[in-house]
């Protein structure tokens, strides 16, 4: 990487993001938390988030007749603009709920372009042999940032000043921007630029995408997500109020970086895992998960349940990476953002009904008795692909054939 520039510039500019990111994802539901006091807005919140991108597959034909360097740096610059409204509105003294909302959902829709974009983007500076090993150290890296913008500043959550984190997380995008917009990538997409134009030719671009997912073994891998990401969409919304009743805001930051370093030591360690079958890893990981997130739960010592919720992580930030590569390495290069746009939608789908239903019900049953139920999903996916013998027959990553 250090002689290709192109992947030093996306690489930096994913970090600078990342940085401001990883404030902005322990600010955002806790002081929407600390603002309404009730687990329906932290749950609200949740699943604003999450909307725009169950429509995400509509883009996908847009994005591939576009230049997608060009969408990098603009999604930045308007994420800029947008974040800077919050901490301007808390110097004003206007506090409201329902700004932080509306900024939060224009924020997740520009985020669809981006996510699409970066994916896209890959295969035109990294050969195929060599993307399995980038998308892990990019992964890596972003956790490590991660990590270290939440050691510093989780622990004072309350006392740093909720504005001053948007107003570092909207200068993060502008330095993204920055990076961004020294990548130097050959446009191909002269054709494709004229023909997008035309209603037909989008929805004969869309219909062709879908129709690469429905009849390759993708759908096989990503349908069975739907139940685990119903399940991470109404922990992220009850986390907050499960974590007051643990600690409060400190133990809420201690949380969030226990499952960062778990994603890190996953992103680490999958490179030493990719030379086993996917079907194998795909019917071992998920189990693991679940067996590590139930004792999480169960375990009254807060220090315990804070180690196995970090463990809990180590195997899905595997399959984090595994789909990532998975996706790269085997669909077809002129499909790949329109494919990955639909598959990201339906990952996505479900997880703000389950963050919603996760804020109505956590008062009713308790928010203990929530992140049980939660941890059921990875239990499902684990027993899905047990028993479907598509997936267990599934080779290493880079043997695999979509169309088959």
């Amino acid at each position: 990487m250090s002689k290709n520039k192109n992947s030093r510039h996306l690489f930096l500019g994913r970090l600078v993001s990342t940085a401001g990111d990883s404030l902005y994802e322990i600010a955002v539901i806790w002081y929407v938390f600390e603002l309404t006091q009730h687990a329906f807005y932290t749950g609200l919140a949740a699943a604003i988030v999450m909307i725009p991108k169950c429509f995400n597959f509509l883009l996908g034909p847009v994005i591939e007749s576009m230049n997608k360097v060009k969408i990098l740096i603009y999604a930045q610059f308007v994420q800029f603009f947008l974040m800077l409204l919050i901490p301007l509105g808390i110097w004003l003294g206007y506090e409201s709920v329902f700004l932080v909302l509306g900024i939060l959902f224009c924020i997740s829709f520009l985020e669809n372009f981006q996510g699409t974009a970066e994916i896209a983007v890959v295969p035109k500076i990294m050969p195929k042999e060599h993307r399995g090993k980038f998308n892990s150290l990019i992964s890596s890296a972003q956790q490590l940032v991660d990590i270290s913008m939440k050691a510093v500043f989780a622990g004072f959550i309350l006392t740093i000043g909720v504005q001053n984190i948007y107003l570092f997380n909207a200068f993060s995008f502008l330095i993204a921007a920055i990076f961004f917009s020294l990548l130097k990538i050959n446009s191909t997409t002269g054709e494709q630029e004229q023909s997008i134009r035309d209603w037909k030719a989008y929805k004969t671009s869309l219909k062709s995408g879908f129709s690469y997912f429905f009849k390759s073994k993708i759908v096989f891998i990503c349908l069975p997500f739907l139940i685990a990401n119903f399940s991470f969409g109404m922990t992220e919304a009850i986390l907050p109020v499960y974590a007051h009743e643990r600690g409060g805001a400190e133990q809420y930051g201690v949380f969030i970086l226990a499952i960062t370093l778990g994603n890190l030591t996953g992103s680490l360690l999958v490179v030493k895992v990719m030379k086993f079958p996917l079907g194998q890893l795909m019917m071992a990981l998920p189990l693991l998960s679940f067996l590590l997130w139930f004792s999480s739960i169960v375990i009254s010592h807060n220090g315990l349940s804070t180690l196995f919720l970090g463990l809990t992580f180590i195997p899905f930030g595997m399959m984090s990476i595994l789909l990532i590569t998975f996706l790269q390495t085997s669909i077809e290069e002129h499909l790949l953002a329109r494919v990955s746009s639909i598959i990201d939608s339906v990952l996505v789908s479900a997880m703000p009904l389950g963050a919603l239903l996760g804020g109505i019900f956590a008062p009713v049953i308790g928010v203990g008795n929530m992140m049980l139920v939660s941890s059921t999903g990875l239990l499902a996916i684990g027993f899905y692909f047990l028993f479907n013998k598509n997936i267990r027959s599934l080779p290493k990553i880079e043997d695999i054939q979509l169309q088959e």
